[in-house]
């Protein structure tokens, strides 16, 4: 660590934190990939597989990546769809970090460029207070239309905190966030402290001012503790 970094990371732990922005996919879970597990489930992967790579390659953007894949599940019913993400592992511990959490008056968000369905089954199920995420659209007889209102895309996650933060008048200096993937670095870059968790490659680990590597949530907890 240069003395750049410490004199930074000292001024950051000055702050006081009021909201704990937690990524969902291979945050909360253990599989790193809700999209991915859900189109394997529906047998439609090697066509969602062409999707990912379109978008990787800019010849789409989020939206039409979304509605694509969104597409490949139309007029599947909300049951089936709830009975394959109920499916997906959960990391251990994590009602007792959300419950240390509330403990201390902090906010617990979960902001996810994956799907409303699954982050508000995890919001509810160990009551996290906030979920955001991108809305699948439920038609006649409880089904998937094939279209979806997306509210996150790859890299806005920072954007996207802010407004939802914006009528509690809190700042984004004002927050910790957790996440592993590339699409989280804009936000690490704007929030108060950052923690790459189980960090998916170096660009990750180093946009964020501290990485656990190979740990759990109780360690993350741990941290956000000491920050306090």
């Amino acid at each position: 660590m240069s003395g750049i970094e410490l004199i930074d990371w000292k001024m950051k732990k000055m702050g006081t934190f009021k909201l704990v922005c937690f990524d969902l996919d291979g945050v909360l879970t253990v599989k790193d990939d809700s999209w991915s597990y859900i189109h394997h489930n529906l047998g439609v992967w090697e066509q969602a597989k062409e999707h990912r790579k379109l978008f990787f390659a800019s010849k789409i953007n989020y939206q039409q990546w979304a509605d694509l894949d969104v597409g490949l599940w139309k007029n599947v019913s909300l049951d089936k769809i709830n009975s394959i993400i109920q499916q997906i592992r959960v990391r251990p511990h994590i009602e007792t970090v959300v419950q240390e959490l509330k403990n201390r008056n902090l906010i617990s968000v979960i902001l996810s460029s994956g799907l409303s369905f699954f982050t508000d089954y995890v919001k509810n199920k160990f009551g996290f207070d906030f979920a955001i995420a991108n809305s699948p659209i439920i038609g006649e007889n409880n089904k998937l239309t094939g279209e979806i209102h997306v509210s996150v895309s790859y890299n806005d996650k920072d954007s996207v905190l802010q407004g939802f933060l914006t009528p509690y008048n809190i700042k984004l200096k004002d927050c910790i966030a957790i996440g592993d993937g590339e699409n989280d670095i804009p936000l690490f870059k704007e929030v108060g402290f950052s923690i790459a968790f189980n960090p998916k490659n170096e660009f990750v680990a180093k946009a964020a001012d501290v990485t656990v590597a190979d740990g759990d949530l109780l360690e993350v907890l741990s941290i956000i503790l000491s920050r306090l």
